[in-house]
């Protein structure tokens, strides 16, 4: 399945892409190795659940477009069950991405490869919503400092940085209550999730002020 996607990488502004089946987890991918193969199947999930709820509001839907700041996922389903993403820098040539992705699909439709499974789009991770429950808390200046790391993680991570965020944030509060006491704690959860020495200097540069403000109170 690799060959389906291997062309879409001399498009000028696209890093790579991964195919994700429901049921079978990653089935292809030509992104750079840091990009996880256990990060990518999460990433796959989500836009499954994504594209599902998209087309019962959008019948013709066809792509779906997420826009971060230093980089750009698009996704489209292959099938009820598999969907290929890709990962572009922001300046990419949208319609030669769009005029290769309509080959793909047709290319994928002649290969017979929606065989793969029949069953529904596994549920999203519980990760997914993490966030959300910790601003759900009352604590505007945590919610405000979680928006903060967020976005700086992006800036170190990458388009992964959402996914990863919420990941740890689940892992975090599944060790004790969210308030601010124990914002070091999630720091360093996301500090094991970076791992480059560097990267995690940069990213505490990043979020410094706003934590500052936050221990403030």
């Amino acid at each position: 399945m690799i060959n389906l996607i291997d062309e879409l990488k001399a498009i000028p502004g696209v890093i790579g892409a991964s195919i994700v089946a429901a049921d079978e987890g990653l089935k292809a991918t030509n992104l750079p190795n840091f990009f996880k193969p256990e990060r990518l199947v999460l990433v796959g999930n989500h836009l499954l659940k994504l594209y599902a709820a998209g087309q019962l509001s959008f019948n013709d839907l066809t792509d779906i477009t997420m826009n971060f700041d230093e980089s750009v996922v698009v996704a489209r389903a292959l099938d009820k069950n598999i969907i290929l993403f890709v990962i572009c820098d922001p300046n990419f040539n949208n319609n030669l991405l769009n005029m290769s992705l309509n080959l793909l699909q047709d290319e994928f439709k002649a290969q017979n490869i929606s065989t793969l499974s029949t069953a529904s789009p596994t549920p999203a991770p519980a990760a997914a919503t993490a966030p959300a429950e910790a601003q759900a808390s009352s604590d505007t200046n945590l919610d405000d400092l979680f928006s903060v790391m967020e976005k700086g993680l992006g800036k170190i991570l990458g388009p992964m940085a959402e996914f990863i965020f919420a990941e740890v944030v689940e892992k975090w509060t599944a060790n004790g209550v969210a308030n601010g006491s124990r914002i070091d704690e999630l720091i360093k959860l996301l500090n094991q999730e970076i791992i480059d020495l560097d990267k995690i200097e940069h990213y505490r540069e990043i979020i410094s002020p706003a934590l500052k403000e936050f221990q403030k109170g």
